[in-house]
């Protein structure tokens, strides 16, 4: 598991109001209860945290058919464009 997937379900499940349980990388955004507040929220913690400049445009790229990891690997990609 990757830095990033670890920083995101950990933020994911206790920051951003996730149902309890485990989230798993591969589980949906929608199965996973990650709606498009959540992701907002996300966003707004990680580029506090992390001083990433994520683009709200930019989530809309984003859809409950999407994973978790890809969550994350969208988030590095924007890290790395940062950098």
């Amino acid at each position: 598991m990757s830095d990033m997937l670890a920083t995101v379900i950990t933020t994911l499940t206790h920051q951003a109001a996730l149902p309890p349980g485990p989230v798993q990388p591969q589980a949906t955004l929608t199965a996973a209860g990650v709606d498009s507040m959540a992701i907002a929220v996300l966003a707004m913690i990680l580029e506090e945290d992390h001083g990433l400049v994520i683009p709200e445009s930019d989530l809309s790229g984003l859809s409950g058919k999407s994973t978790v990891a890809d969550l994350a690997a969208f988030i590095e990609r924007h890290q790395t464009a940062t950098t």
